[in-house]
């Protein structure tokens, strides 16, 4: 049995999401990373972003333990969509939402490799520019941004 933390029911606004879709079973859900890592590989062809904010989406789960895994951002409208990208719309509802924030450390190898390849460069500049700027208050922000 997998546990998982921070579960919460929580209200929610309709939302689209622009991102990718795959089939799973109980047998196949250790499958679910290489989904991520062909999202980031797209993720900076979405255009119109709310946000950054990364959303895993369960769907469509069925007796047989087989379901819908989707992972995207969301957007405030689809438009040229990369290849291989679909839109996922979430009704206004209730949601049950597992948040996780994990400390770089902590993350499993692949993990930490993912997060390095899509903010490693971008964390190093802003660190670079505060420390060289002498920048004491934006020192601590990408600090808490990314190496907390």
């Amino acid at each position: 049995m997998v546990t998982l933390p921070n579960a919460a029911i929580v209200e929610s606004r309709a939302k689209l999401i622009i991102g990718l879709v795959g089939d799973y079973s109980l047998d196949t859900r250790g499958e679910i990373p290489k989904l991520y890592e062909q999202f980031f590989a797209i993720r900076d062809g979405i255009k119109h972003r709310v946000s950054d904010v990364l959303y895993g989406i369960s769907m469509g789960a069925k007796p047989d333990g087989s379901f819908r895994y989707g992972v995207g951002i969301e957007v405030e409208e689809a438009e040229d969509l990369p290849e291989g990208a679909c839109e996922m719309h979430l009704v206004e509802g209730e949601y049950v939402v597992f948040s996780q924030r994990t400390p770089i450390a902590e993350l499993p190898e692949r993990g930490r490799e993912l997060y390095e390849n899509n903010f490693g460069s971008e964390a190093q500049k802003q660190l670079d520019e505060a420390v060289t700027d002498g920048q004491r208050l934006q020192l601590l922000a990408v600090s808490e941004r990314f190496f907390h």
